[in-house]
């Protein structure tokens, strides 16, 4: 429009008006690297063991599952709040691996989410636990029996035993950055895009968008590396 009523003369002598935009820069979002969640998992285990009465003990035991099934689910925080006993369900896949399939409901509807069979059999453990105290309640909840609000200062606390509490980057790692692990992960794992956004319950463009930069998939790296 102002440049047609300069076209037009009705701008008189005042200078033409240039606008430029330069769009936000989509921030790659941090994930564990692979030796990061390593460490952190060890620490998890340790801080178990080092537990200075029941009550700590069982808090501990709840974080590292909690962070084992977002690590290799890629579910939501909110997701597995809300995630009762009832939706884990066992089957075994086409290789003959025993499994897990968790039915979620989360900000796009309800879903299944496959966990990854490395996580199955600590998952089997802590699901036979929940069910004897309660087959009806939440799958996570605090030592008390009350829901999740959040275990960020649980999970920061582990972060800083096991010296990773930010990326390379110098970005502070949250527990939204499991999450962020699973997709990337995974997808250098050569799983495919479609497959991996379903299963976090995402689009295809947000997977590649704000993961594919970081997720070369193995068998590329290694003609990448020929």
């Amino acid at each position: 429009i102002v440049r047609w009523a300069a076209e037009q003369g009705w701008r008189g002598n005042k200078p033409p008006i240039t606008i430029s935009f330069t769009p936000k820069r989509k921030r790659v979002r941090p994930a564990f690297e692979r030796w990061e969640y390593c460490k952190l998992w060890r620490t998890l285990c340790k801080r178990i063991k080092t537990a200075r009465d029941v009550r700590t003990r069982k808090s501990r035991e709840l974080l590292r599952s909690y962070v084992l099934v977002l690590a290799n689910s890629g579910i939501r925080t909110g997701e597995a709040n809300n995630l009762n006993v009832r939706d884990v369900h066992p089957f075994t896949d086409e290789k003959g691996r025993k499994n897990f399939r968790l039915v979620v409901r989360g900000k796009t509807g309800e879903r299944d989410a496959i966990l990854r069979s490395v996580a199955a059999k600590r998952l089997d453990k802590y699901l036979t636990k929940r069910r004897k105290e309660d087959p009806d309640d939440l799958l996570f909840v605090m030592p008390d029996g009350s829901k999740i609000i959040t275990l960020i200062d649980q999970l920061n606390a582990a972060l800083r035993g096991a010296g990773v509490e930010r990326s390379s980057f110098n970005e502070k790692y949250t527990v939204y950055s499991l999450r962020h692990f699973y997709a990337v992960n995974t997808l250098r794992n050569g799983v495919g895009v479609f497959e991996v956004a379903r299963n976090m319950g995402t689009s295809v463009q947000m997977i590649q968008e704000y993961y594919g930069r970081q997720a070369t998939p193995a068998v590329f790296a290694t003609r990448l590396g020929d």
